[in-house]
């Protein structure tokens, strides 16, 4: 193949792959995509052709005035397009784009006319870029570099040909197929793919060295969200049930700080609304307040509930969630959530702890939510009766006009009751045991959905379960209100992480005592689970955890994970370089053995051979010593010290600071004992606290022994102990 036609092909290939790449971006009509797909058609028969029918082609070709009038066309189309079809720029500029990419492809005679068609397929590439954060990107953008880099080669060879032969090649009017001109060879085919994958290599190089700054820039326009229910201000009883069946994903949710399979940590509930008052047909929230939450560090959202009390001892729960465009504004995670950390403006929250954004987001998001789980109180389990704030009576005790067939209902399944949280677990095994799941249930076409969900039908799904739930406690006198969000059971093993669909929506109760805070309670039982998994779930489980891999590495890549990645680079380089000076002083050691070896043996051999070896013997230690010299020159004493260690020497400084406000300076020669010698004679009551943190200091720095979370916490204990220790002796003169 000659280099003419290569280079045609490749500049054909170009701007195919950044079309493709564009057409599954965004829907184009389909007579712009007859008229691209007929353009490429003839772009390639121009190319492949024998020379008698390319002539033919040649004669049938539209004259340049008539292409200019076309390009007319397409100028004013395009206004026709913004004002009155499309009426957005993105679709319009997108469909004047494709109409040059088509002028281009009937009309490659000249330099310049590559170099357009180079222009129009980079935008095309930059234009799907921006409107898709999809794994399919990758393979278009490989192939899209890899004949770039081809193109570019090619079209270099040929103008450096035509500058020394004087023929003209890209501005001939057919496609040459001379045997004069230069030909592809079996060296020149490797050597360029051995450069486009360095240029690849380099590519991804800058890849990970620049953090996102956006994602899908202009794609909001264009994003369909999912549709959900039940997570606005008002909710209608019945409304969750369609959406059961409905396998679309919503989120998917790790949890980086507990290892393990879900079996030992059961179904995982995503928090997302909360209501407080029932009108007989559906629940609506009547405490609308919303305020901004601080924002400290930049990033994280913290947030106080009314009513939560966690235990001081219970441990946080992260979740780091990626969330699919929705059409509702709420963020999910487990309850009870007390931070949130994402790139957002700001972050509002409710009366009632839910989360919100101030608008619903149109493309993927990705924040993380720190939770901790309440737990009932031991002296309010075994409590008769319990005093409830106002404010909590007044919004969490209403009902409806119910048949006092339900009031009745609830009075008679307490009666055995003896402390109020006995109380609600009978209600919570009356529901359980005495009624059926079922999502076939018209609750939207029912007068009285409750009445007939308790008295008549007896089955129902979540929403009825936690609104005759709720209902009940309110009859008998305890707070309660209802819940929805998602229940997350469905784990993927190869990714670590709970993929939730839609299907997972789901209702349940909160019951409030007040030294416990919201305690969470479900009394809908468990759904009918499907037995077996056939290899097409496995292989779409696979494919799940390769897009959320995409998305965390080439999507959502920040400047945090780029500092991971650094200090990984970092700390291989310290093991390489210790495992070096280690086999140095291996080969040191060999060679001194060696020489003594050498000695032993010089009374017996004669004196020229030994002084021979004793010669070579030196030169062979002195080499060693200054490769092993050299090894120990390069590793930086920062680099040298663990992580423990670099913590533990930035405590101690944070003490030889106070001590030094006081006049106690440690000197460069100054030992840490003397130091705590010094503090005792000047500074007695400072002594203990020093004697602590320098005990621990000398242990991990010159020790090697372990920083723990424990000592940690006690260093930066005595650190503030010393602190007011100071201000009291600053103020002590007066």
């Amino acid at each position: 193949m000659t280099l003419d036609r290569a280079f045609r092909l490749s500049s054909i290939l170009l701007a195919a792959t950044g079309f493709a790449s564009l057409t599954l971006a965004i829907a184009l009509p389909f007579w712009l995509l007859v008229l691209s797909g007929a353009a490429f058609a003839v772009a390639l028969l121009r190319v492949n052709l024998p020379s008698g029918l390319s002539g033919i082609l040649q004669q049938v070709r539209l004259s340049a005035l008539t292409w200019n009038i076309f390009l007319l066309l397409a100028f004013a189309g395009f206004w026709i397009d913004l004002l009155l079809v499309s009426q957005e720029l993105l679709p319009a500029g997108i469909h004047f784009l494709v109409l040059l990419l088509v002028n281009k492809l009937s009309n490659l005679d000249q330099r310049r006319d590559f170099l357009h068609l180079y222009a129009i397929s980079l935008i095309t590439l930059l234009a799907s870029a921006a409107l898709t954060t999809q794994i399919w990107y990758a393979p278009f953008f490989f192939v899209y570099l890899v004949a770039g880099v081809w193109t570019l080669l090619l079209y270099h060879l040929l103008q450096e040909h035509e500058e020394s032969t004087g023929h003209q090649v890209l501005g001939s009017q057919a496609a040459p197929l001379d045997s004069t001109l230069p030909h592809m060879t079996a060296r020149f085919f490797w050597t360029t793919n051995a450069v486009a994958a360095g240029a690849f290599g380099l590519t991804l190089l800058f890849f990970f060295s620049i953090p996102r700054v956006g994602v899908g820039l202009l794609q909001h326009s264009h994003g369909e969200s999912l549709r959900t229910t039940g997570f606005s201000e008002q909710v209608d009883l019945g409304v969750i049930g369609p959406v059961k069946q409905d396998p679309s994903i919503v989120m998917r949710v790790e949890l980086p700080d507990s290892p393990g399979t879900p079996s030992a940590r059961g179904p995982l509930y995503l928090r997302g609304v909360a209501y407080n008052r029932y009108d007989g047909k559906s629940w609506s929230n009547n405490l609308l307040y919303r305020r901004m939450l601080t924002e400290l560090p930049q990033g994280t959202f913290t947030l106080r509930t009314p009513g939560a009390k966690p235990l001081p001892q219970a441990r946080a729960l992260r979740q780091d969630i990626l969330l699919e465009p929705l059409d509702t504004a709420v963020l999910f995670g487990a309850p009870l959530a007390f931070a949130v950390k994402g790139d957002f403006h700001s972050v509002q929250s409710d009366l009632m702890g839910s989360l919100h954004l101030a608008f619903p987001a149109h493309s993927r998001i990705q924040y993380t939510v720190y939770s901790v789980a309440t737990t009932l109180n031991p002296a309010e389990r075994v409590a008769a009766a319990v005093p409830y704030p106002e404010f909590i009576l007044q919004q969490y005790l209403q009902i409806p006009a119910v048949s006092p067939q339900i009031v009745d209902l609830a009075h008679r399944v307490t009666q055995p009751a003896t402390s109020v949280s006995q109380a609600v677990s009978l209600i919570h095994s009356h529901l359980l045991a005495n009624y059926r799941y079922n999502l076939d249930v018209p609750s939207l076409q029912s007068a009285h959905p409750l009445e007939d969900f308790l008295l008549t039908r007896k089955t129902g799904y979540c929403e009825h379960y936690a609104t005759a739930m709720v209902v009940l406690l309110r009859a008998t006198g305890i707070p309660a209100r209802l819940v929805t969000g998602f229940l997350a059971t469905e784990w993927n093993e190869f990714g670590g992480y709970y993929t939730v669909r839609q299907r997972d929506a789901h209702a349940w109760v909160e019951v409030y005592f007040p030294q416990s805070g919201w305690i969470t309670m479900d009394p809908t039982p468990p759904a009918p689970e499907s037995i077996g998994q056939t290899w097409w779930q496995s292989a779409g489980r696979v494919m799940d955890s390769v897009r959320l891999q995409w998305d965390r590495l080439f999507v959502h890549f920040s400047a945090n994970d780029q500092l991971t990645v650094v200090q990984g680079l970092r700390e291989s380089g310290v093991a390489v370089r210790t495992k070096l000076s280690e086999s140095l002083n291996s080969l040191s050691a060999q060679s001194s053995a060696m020489f003594r070896r050498f000695m032993s043996s010089f009374t017996t051999a004669g004196m020229p051979e030994a002084l021979l070896v004793i010669i070579l013997a030196i030169g062979a230690a002195s080499a060693g010593r200054l490769l092993r010299r050299s090894s120990r020159n390069t590793t930086s004493p920062p680099d040298a010290l663990s992580a423990h260690q670099r913590t533990v020497v930035t405590l101690y400084t944070h003490m030889l600071h106070c001590l030094a406000q006081q006049g106690i300076v440690k000197s460069a020669s100054t030992t840490p004992m003397e130091l705590l010698r010094h503090v005792q004679e000047e500074w007695a009551e400072a002594w203990p606290f020093a004697d602590a943190l320098t005990q621990l200091y000398t242990r991990v720095r010159f020790g090697h022994a372990s920083l723990t979370p424990e000592d940690h916490s006690t260093a930066e204990n005595l650190l503030r102990r010393l602190r007011t220790l100071e201000r009291a002796t600053t103020r002590s003169p007066q």
